[in-house]
């Protein structure tokens, strides 16, 4: 047991990494299930969740989230197929309120669909609060009225509000950070419209126009197959990120150079006066060396402000993201007040993706606390010291509705200390804490959709605020129709300015 470390960090990187595929020969989508079977489907996830989530009742009563199941089979009178059922098992799941508990189309479904040019809603709109659209691009290039930065007031007779009431049960939130559902809808709006509302030939569109004056349009569905602007297969199912400077010679770069870039860069501004860090995954691209080196070059060079940008960083590896917290923080801290599951491994019938190997982390990594509670052995009741290359400047972080799970950790720790200040928007994480670590899948025996199961509840601090909440900015700043029509970004203008504000 002395080489426990070692076993650890080893399963634990398997898990996360590996990865299994099956075909999707014969496959169609629109194949039905009958509601018997569907009711198999619901009756397998109740029982697996029920014997191992580690906070089914978090957020919610028993009884609320009993209700949700029940308000399923009844629901279940008719024969679905996967992408209506998908819907059903999304809204079941959303009352636990735990963002790490989601479902997933089967692979059979991604494999089918993938390269596909499908038809689609031609619009992906930013959700911005709760009954706030933004165009943030029109597919259809032919329609020169309804542009990026058009204000949406409804689609088909249903206003922005009702349209997002609709759509935000789709998307698994922590607690009550709605940010989290607000983010993942902007990215994919086109695909949770298609899925909750249908394809229509036409849509009637009610929207502002620049001068702040309600217009209405009919617009098409569109359909890539009769795009002649458009000369290969473009994937509209997610908005396209925000933009990045790119290096100057990215075209020389290698693949995996680009795909690095993705997900980490460093730059320094022309005058030196400060350096920005984005990180976009705290996957294993985020190297130690990538970081150490960056922070190197802080220090050299004698630079007084970094930007650390999360916003688009849905999470990935705790070690990485304590590594950064490490790195940011000029003194002592606790990374998170407890670690625990409810079992000591995965009891369920359904197919559990790499079953033995989280069996064999959970055998290996859990500590019995109690006769229903084993403590993980990492990360917990420990006090972590700053690395030596510690930035002893200031830093500012900035956050969004992805910023999520071991980002959220990162953010919940820096909060409040005195050299950091937080810009942006509430995370979509949980500041008191969330379920994660394994993360395994079960897949469900009929419809094969997969639904993620969180093996441990993480409990950030205990002294947090336990109202649902993600972390919180110190500056809120959100995007806006002008903005988006502008293509600006608030969120860094607001980082800059303070920047300027404070270097003498």
């Amino acid at each position: 047991m002395k080489n426990i470390g070692f076993i650890g960090w080893a399963l634990l990187s398997y898990a996360l990494t590996s990865c299994s595929a099956t075909g999707s020969i014969g496959y169609s989508p629109e194949r039905k299930f009958s509601a018997d079977k569907l009711k198999e489907d619901v009756q397998m996830m109740e029982q697996t969740l029920k014997q191992n989530h580690p906070s089914l009742y978090w957020y919610t009563s028993k009884e609320e989230v009993e209700a949700s199941f029940q308000r399923a089979y009844a629901r279940l009178t008719d024969s679905l197929n996967e992408v209506q059922f998908r819907a059903v098992i999304a809204e079941t799941i959303f009352p636990i309120r735990c963002g790490h508990t989601s479902v997933r189309f089967s692979r059979s479904y991604y494999r089918y669909t993938d390269g596909l040019r499908l038809k689609t809603f031609p619009l992906i709109a930013k959700v911005i609060d709760d009954s706030s659209l933004v165009v943030t691009t029109n597919i259809n290039r032919r329609d020169s009225f309804i542009r990026t930065g058009t204000s949406l007031r409804s689609i088909n007779g249903m206003n922005a509000r009702s349209i997002i009431d609709t759509l935000l049960p789709l998307v698994s939130i922590d607690g009550n950070a709605k940010n989290f559902s607000y983010q993942n809808l902007s990215n994919n709006f086109s695909t949770y419209y298609n899925m909750r509302f249908g394809l229509k030939d036409k849509y009637n569109i009610v929207f502002l126009n620049d001068k702040g004056v309600e217009q209405q349009r009919t617009i098409d569905v569109y359909d890539p197959t009769k795009d002649s602007i458009r000369r290969r297969p473009v994937n509209f199912t997610t908005a396209p990120p925000p933009p990045q400077q790119q290096p100057a010679r990215e075209q020389e770069l290698s693949d995996r150079q680009r795909r690095l870039q993705r997900t980490r860069s460093f730059s320094i501004d022309s005058t030196g006066t400060y350096a920005t860090l984005r990180i976009s995954s705290f996957s294993t691209a985020l190297s130690k060396h990538f970081l150490k080196s960056s922070f190197r070059t802080l220090k050299k060079k004698n630079i007084k402000h970094l930007v650390i940008d999360v916003r688009n960083n849905g999470g990935g590896l705790i070690k990485s993201s304590l590594y950064l917290t490490r790195l940011v923080c000029n003194e002592p801290f606790s990374f998170t007040d407890s670690i625990y599951s409810v079992t000591h491994k995965v009891h369920s019938e359904a197919k559990i993706s790499r079953r033995f190997i989280f069996n064999l982390g959970l055998f290996f990594l859990n500590r019995k606390k109690n006769d229903s509670m084993y403590d993980f052995r990492f990360f917990h009741h420990k006090q972590y010291q700053p690395l030596p290359q510690h930035f002893s400047g200031k830093v500012y972080i900035v956050t969004g509705g992805y910023s999520f799970s071991a980002t959220t950790l990162f953010a919940a720790v820096v909060k409040g200390k005195e050299n950091v200040t937080i810009v942006g928007e509430e995370t979509g994480g949980g500041y008191y804490g969330n379920n994660g670590v394994f993360i395994p899948e079960m897949v469900l025996p009929n419809s094969k959709l997969r639904v993620r199961l969180p093996l441990y509840r993480i409990v950030n601090n205990k002294n947090y605020p336990k109202d649902g909440h993600g972390v919180l900015p110190d500056i809120e700043i959100k995007a806006s129709a002008e903005s988006i029509r502008q293509n600006r970004d608030p969120k860094m203008e607001k980082v800059i300015s303070l920047i300027m504000q404070r270097k003498g």
